[in-house]
């Protein structure tokens, strides 16, 4: 009796011609059945010294800043703080993971993709909390793989479209701080202003550079690659490249993000007494971001904290206020978050979201209707 073959994920036949687009497509979204279950299913490797010395570098920087704190100060603060305000900004915040379910979903509308809205909003909500633990965006690998365990895309595809996002928010929020940042100060911009710009840029650019190379590759014959690694150029540029239909939605998505980003700084800023005009709102949202993005800690952590305290000075904010605002901040954006994946991973099985390879692949069926509708659009 042959040996029961595992599958990384759902086997699909697109319905088409030889060489049609939706065959092509088909191809893309599988990988060769393999009977070693932990080789096809296993994920990217998260945990290693890199990480541990990272968390180290995080937990030495938090430690310092909360040494300066003065933490009855900052109770009071938080107890005359606004709370309704403080809740409609978290909601604001947490608000944007549906959004960029969404936004990824079409992202990958040109391959047949099982699972809905909901089901990649909380691919993107869980992966961004194991982004909270572990550093340089390891996590986009993590959230490839979840894509491909829970939904059916190849790693390659899911990853190329995560660049894709990446590399418009990138954009996105360097051009948005560069301009709240000028029209604020101008030529007299903090010299730590400057360099968190600078970071940003280089990493907007190194997400640009990784798209241009694999359209470079995609266009060469890559005949000097195994079989394997052309498939996996050829599934990633695809990925990276949304239907020509879907970049207009994708970018009003992407604005969407940004402005909800932008609603909770405000609405948490406007909790502590303080009224930010709209410039000193979008400054204060998207440069802080900008440091998340530094590969040294999970998710920034620390150098977050201490950019948005720096951040609220230079726009005037009171050192109790400020110190107390960042505090709030990080409680409700990162640690609650943490928080709340942990209890998601607890669920999973309730909630039916593969956080490994926890189940046999080849078990679960792509939706006939996902297939038919790749029909008709040809791909």
């Amino acid at each position: 009796m042959a040996p029961r073959k595992w599958a990384p994920y759902p086997s699909l036949s697109p319905v088409g011609s030889a060489g049609s687009p939706t065959k092509e497509l088909g191809e893309l979204t599988q990988e060769k059945s393999s009977p070693a279950p932990e080789e096809n299913s296993r994920g990217p490797a998260l945990w290693g010294w890199y990480t541990y010395l990272s968390l180290a570098i995080g937990a030495v920087i938090l430690v310092g800043l909360a040494a300066l704190l003065d933490p009855k100060e900052i109770w009071r603060e938080v107890i005359a703080a606004n709370k309704k305000l403080l809740l409609l900004g978290a909601l604001a915040h947490y608000a944007t993971y549906p959004v960029r379910g969404l936004r990824w979903r079409r992202s990958l509308i040109h391959f047949p993709v099982q699972g809905g809205l909901g089901k990649f909003g909380l691919i993107v909500f869980f992966y961004t909390f194991v982004d909270n633990l572990v550093p340089a965006k390891l996590a986009d690998l993590y959230g490839a793989h979840l894509a491909r365990i829970n939904c059916g895309v190849r790693r390659s595809a899911a990853l190329g479209s995560i660049v894709f996002l990446r590399t418009a928010d990138a954009w996105t929020v360097l051009l948005l701080g560069f301009v709240a940042s000028w029209v604020l100060f101008s030529a007299t911009m903090a010299a730590s202003v400057v360099w968190t710009l600078v970071v940003g840029g280089i990493i907007a650019v190194a997400t640009t550079s990784v798209m241009l190379v694999f359209i470079f590759l995609k266009k060469s014959s890559l005949t000097w690659l195994p079989a394997k690694a052309r498939e996996m150029v050829h599934a990633f540029h695809t990925g990276m490249w949304p239907n020509t239909s879907e970049i207009a939605p994708i970018a009003m998505l992407t604005l969407l993000v940004w402005a909800l980003e932008t609603l909770w700084i405000f609405l948490l800023v406007l909790a502590f007494g303080v009224v930010p005009s709209f410039e000193e709102a979008l400054f204060l949202t998207m440069v802080p971001i900008l440091a998340s993005a530094f590969p040294l800690t999970p998710s920034g952590a620390g150098l977050v904290e201490l950019t948005l305290f720096t951040c609220l000075r230079l726009v005037g904010v009171a050192s109790p206020v400020a110190a107390s605002v960042t505090v709030v901040n990080r409680l409700i954006d990162y640690w609650l978050h943490i928080v709340l994946g942990v209890l998601i991973w607890a669920i999973r099985h309730v909630i039916g979201l593969r956080s490994w390879n926890e189940v046999l692949l080849e078990s679960v069926e792509p939706p006939e209707a996902v297939l038919r509708e790749e029909a008709v659009r040809g791909g």
